[in-house]
């Protein structure tokens, strides 16, 4: 009976873990970074690695993501709608590129930088490359 019982929560959290794995979104592929409408293009477009970037928490990087809903474009009304200004919570490139914020692209580069890591680009061509 003891066996059993030992057996029966195995294979319930067995299925739990399934199920959580199984309802959690999948990232998408690399792609690239869209400029939205308004902004100003002043570099080549990114092409993002949500791969290279698998190990870390969606929420890393989409900071108002509830966790069930669709993650929505950083562009998205109410978050960094801003297509002028270069600093700023609502800037739309400081999303990006805010040095000391951990949140963005730059920001947590140069974290990993200081960490280290060698991999991760802080210069301006390696993610907007001259030739693409």
């Amino acid at each position: 009976m003891r066996k059993f019982t030992i057996l029966s929560l195995a294979l319930a959290a067995v299925l739990l873990v399934a199920g959580a794995v199984i309802a959690a979104p999948k990232a998408p592929g690399d792609e690239y970074v869209k400029l939205p409408e308004g902004a100003t293009k002043t570099q080549q477009s990114i092409k993002f690695s949500h791969t290279a970037h698998g190990a870390l928490e969606c929420t890393a990087c989409h900071h108002t993501w509830d966790g069930k809903g669709d993650i929505q474009s950083c562009s998205t009304a109410g978050c960094h709608t801003d297509m002028k200004e270069k600093k700023g919570g609502a800037s739309y490139y400081a999303a990006f590129h805010a040095p000391q914020s951990t949140i963005s692209c730059m920001g947590c580069h140069r974290v990993e930088r200081q960490a280290g890591k060698t991999n991760v680009p802080t210069a301006c061509t390696a993610c907007h490359p001259k030739n693409q």
